[in-house]
Order: C-alpha cells, then sequence, then structure tokens
C-alpha cells in the first residue's frame, strides 16, 4: 500500500466534512431543506445542514484537500472536487437516515456518523478511478478513530456542542 497516496486520497473528504463545522460560527445560517419536513413528518436534514457550511467544505476540501498534490502529484483538482463533494452529499445522506430513525441533531449515530462521508466519497470516486480494496478497508480502519479526535478539537475549539 502506498501509504502517501492513502493520506492523499482521504485528505479531501476529510477536509470538506470537518470544515463543514466553521458555518456554525455565521450568525445567519440557511438550512439545506429550507426547514421542510419528509412526508414522515421530521425534517429533511435538520439545521445543522446549511448552504455555508456545504460551500465551506466544498471550497476547503476541494483546495486544502489539493493543496499537497502541487507536490506529490497524486489527485487532480477534479479529483479533489469529487471526493469532497460526494463526502458532503454522504453527510447529508446520514443526516437524512438519522431523521428518519428519529435521531436529534448531534445524537451520536455510530458507524453512520463515521463513515458515511466517506463511503460515499470512495464510492462515487471508484466510478471514474480505480481504488484498491485495500485503501478503502484501511479508511474505514482508521476514520472513526480521526473522527473521534477532530470532533473533540472541533468541540473545545467551540465549533461543535457535542464532542462526538
Amino acid at each position: 500500500m502506498d501509504l502517501l497516496y492513502f493520506f492523499l486520497l482521504i485528505w479531501p473528504p476529510y477536509v470538506a466534512n470537518g470544515s463543514a463545522v466553521l458555518a456554525n460560527k455565521f450568525k445567519i445560517r440557511h438550512p439545506i431543506d429550507f426547514g421542510k419536513t419528509f412526508v414522515d413528518g421530521r425534517r429533511i436534514f435538520g439545521d445543522g445542514k446549511t448552504y455555508e457550511g456545504f460551500l465551506i467544505g466544498l471550497s476547503t476540501g476541494t483546495f486544502i484537500g489539493y493543496a499537497p498534490n502541487l507536490l506529490y502529484k497524486h489527485l487532480s483538482l477534479l479529483d479533489a472536487f469529487v471526493l469532497s463533494i460526494a463526502a458532503l452529499l454522504g453527510d447529508l445522506f446520514g443526516a437524512f437516515i438519522k431523521r428518519r430513525l428519529c435521531m436529534p441533531r448531534g445524537y451520536p449515530a455510530f458507524p453512520l456518523d463515521q463513515l458515511d462521508f466517506l463511503l460515499t466519497s470512495l464510492a462515487v470516486y471508484t466510478l471514474y478511478k480505480d481504488i484498491s480494496v485495500e485503501y478503502i478497508i484501511a479508511a474505514v480502519i482508521i476514520t472513526p478513530l480521526i473522527h473521534r479526535i477532530t470532533n473533540y478539537i472541533a468541540y473545545y475549539l467551540r465549533l461543535k456542542k457535542e464532542p462526538w
């Protein structure tokens, strides 16, 4: 396994997913679901999924996610964009599932919270690039730990209300 490629591959989705929380610092945020409910009467995504967070995640995931490739040339800017947008869409799907299961915003839902963004990102990426299954397995193994650590950091920086 090429560890450099592995970390460059998972970096854009991690950055995209992790940086969307920066929108919590905005006084006015616009929910992606416009406050609408699904047929079950529950919010589609909830207040935590905003256009501001999506755009922050997409831009940071794309550009900061791509930045190391200026030196190492493993991923293109398009690759970083695809990995980032797919990660954010995966996170939205996870929020949708949590709302259907009556889980409130911020409620821990292992492994959904930890893997939705990453697995969606890698699945979409494999539609046009080959990824060895060992990279996917390694990502699934290390992501819950990394997710936990970064969530605690965001909590202590007051970017999140819960440390999970």
